[in-house]
């Protein structure tokens, strides 16, 4: 069982390291989801739209998931034997910057479609009265409201009366007499035919007394998220620091109970703030968020443009700045009030890190192949996934030669079928010989050797498989163009104590069986000795080298490739 989305999707689960501090730890864990599909610009304008570009357009969705814990407090359990001067909460988290970037290369071209969540705060309202006469009396009044709300009515009235009066005396005799036939045939025919395809997903995060301020980098195109404490004390407003640094907390015997933090200085706090955080007994702790862990979700998507000769792989770097704060309860130096709260933040950052050991490369970054990922499996836009080496289908782009022209393709080339389900990739191991490669005439993918060279050839088949019950065959349409024969070595996934060899040496239209190779990739007849199954869920690939049967000959050796087809049932 998987889902819907999986096959064009990939995630990782990574623990962060805060490598701020005295000693790296664990303090959190981040989540993140990739999905591309490939997109085809059908947008019309004029009639110049006929005129369609040359290139590949993919949409990236990336989903980031951030678990942070406060690695100083997870207790919920009372506290007990405190005193003013021991009232203390230290190093919890008060502010995060988190943003993903797209590292492409030359002939990329990035748009951002969308990105969430783009703002969002908390709302207080605070409220308090003081008075004095016979009596005193004080109060305070706080609440937090965020929604919305939408009405509507409407009234409708009729009114009907009908009234008949008779008066006299009246007499009425009736009679009736009626005959009816009726025939009906009703002939009909009803044929309905329908299909759904649903695919839906969701994330929530937390937000309790914390806020979300987004930002869109212009030139780089990613957005940038700020997440900041703003209940009791709001650390995103207060921006003002002392040269204090926070001293620690210290018991009655002298020993530190709180450590002194030289990467915290004293935050300049309005009196509303202070009020939050102490009420003259007892020092209040931070937000729920700040004391027990914080779950927040950003989601970002990108049309991505690609030209023919650019590479479709891409990087997303992942970066996260994190700081913590502490507040606890001093001398305030006055008589009254004898004792007053003080805040501290973290004036540098810490770059969460994946990695438990302190390198100057503080960030996740996972490199993403747009072809690969895009890819539908197969049965779902056709039964047969076919390619046939058109010249305008490879990317990029093929000039037509004549088969014993070599290296009139580049050396590393790909084509994708037109139902998006299959992808061939040159994989030829050239070493040193630069003059090497295939040629492409007319619709027919050539391999030439010659006394100088004759190193095999190898292409990669990609296709994703998202059943373990539907039987797979591959065929290969194809002759030798030489007298020499030519040996195929055929490994499906990676498996090499697998490897099915097969040997060609027809001509085209000979042979009796239409030039074509039939290997089932997939046969599930319990009854038969063919029973296997070379298959995964999932990504396969099969790799095909193709080289002549005897190197000596090699000069007398060509191969055509008509068409690659892998069909189900």
């Amino acid at each position: 069982m998987f889902k819907r989305q999986d096959p064009y999707s990939y995630t990782q689960f990574l623990t962060l390291y805060n490598n701020g501090g005295e000693t790296s730890q664990p303090i959190g864990v981040l989540a993140v989801e990739y999905r591309v599909n490939l997109y085809n610009d059908v947008l019309v304008q004029n009639q110049n739209s006929v005129n369609q570009p040359r290139n590949q357009q993919f949409l990236l969705y990336c989903t980031q998931r951030l678990f942070l814990i406060n690695p100083g407090n997870s207790s919920i359990a009372p506290i007990t034997g405190s005193t003013q001067g021991t009232e203390y909460f230290a190093n919890y988290p008060a502010l995060i910057e988190s943003y993903m970037q797209v590292v492409k290369s030359s002939g990329v071209t990035l748009n951002l479609m969308d990105y969430s969540p783009h703002t969002v705060n908390t709302a207080v309202q605070q409220t308090s009265s003081a008075g004095s006469s016979s009596s005193q009396t004080q109060g305070t009044t706080s609440s937090s409201t965020t929604g919305s709300s939408f009405s509507q009515s409407s009234t409708y009235g009729t009114s009907v009366t009908v009234g008949d009066t008779f008066s006299g005396a009246t007499a009425s005799y009736e009679y009736t007499t009626s005959s009816s036939k009726e025939q009906s045939s009703t002939t009909g025919q009803d044929a309905s035919a329908s299909a759904g395809r649903d695919a839906s997903s969701s994330a929530s995060m937390s937000i309790k007394d914390w806020g979300s301020y987004a930002s869109v980098n212009p030139v780089y195109v990613y957005p940038t998220w700020v997440f900041g404490q703003e209940y009791p004390w709001n650390a995103i407003d207060c921006r003002y620091a002392g040269s204090t640094q926070y001293p620690g907390v210290k018991d009655s015997s002298g020993n530190y109970i709180s450590k002194p933090n030289p990467n915290q200085f004293e935050m300049f706090i309005s009196n509303s703030m202070a009020a939050n955080l102490y009420d003259g007994a007892y020092l209040y702790p931070p937000s729920e968020l700040s004391m027990f862990g914080l779950n927040f979700v950003m989601k970002c998507s990108w049309r991505i443009y690609v030209d023919d000769s650019a590479s479709t792989e891409v990087t997303l770097t992942h970066y996260i700045d994190y700081y913590s704060a502490s507040h606890m309860v001093a001398p305030s130096g006055q008589s009254t009030p004898a004792y007053e709260p003080k805040v501290y933040l973290d004036k540098t950052p810490a770059t969460l890190s994946i990695s438990p050991i302190a390198t100057d490369d503080q960030t996740f970054s996972i490199k993403l192949d747009l072809n690969v990922m895009g890819l539908d499996p197969l049965g779902v836009n056709s039964s047969s996934a076919i390619v046939g080496f058109l010249p305008v289908k490879f990317i990029p782009p093929a000039t037509i030669a004549p088969p014993a022209t070599s290296a009139s393709l580049p050396q590393t080339f790909k084509t994708i079928a037109a139902t998006n389900d299959l992808m061939i990739e040159n994989a030829t191991d050239y070493g040193s010989l630069t003059d090497s490669g295939f040629s492409v005439s007319q619709a027919c993918l050539t391999a030439n050797w010659s006394s100088t060279q004759n190193i095999p050839y190898t292409v990669v088949l990609y296709f994703k498989v998202i059943d373990s019950v539907g039987e797979y065959t591959l065929n290969i349409k194809h002759w030798v163009a030489q007298p020499t024969g030519v040996q195929l070595t055929i490994v499906i996934n990676e498996d090499t104590s697998n490897t099915i060899t097969r040997y060609v040496t027809d001509i085209e239209g000979e042979g009796g069986d239409n030039n074509i190779l039939s290997i089932a990739l997939r046969d599930l007849d319990f009854g038969s000795i063919d029973y296997h199954d070379y298959l995964q869920l999932g990504l396969n690939s099969i790799s095909i080298t193709m080289q002549p049967i005897n190197s000596d000959w090699a000069a007398n050796s060509g191969y055509q490739i008509r068409a690659i087809s892998i069909t189900r049932g």
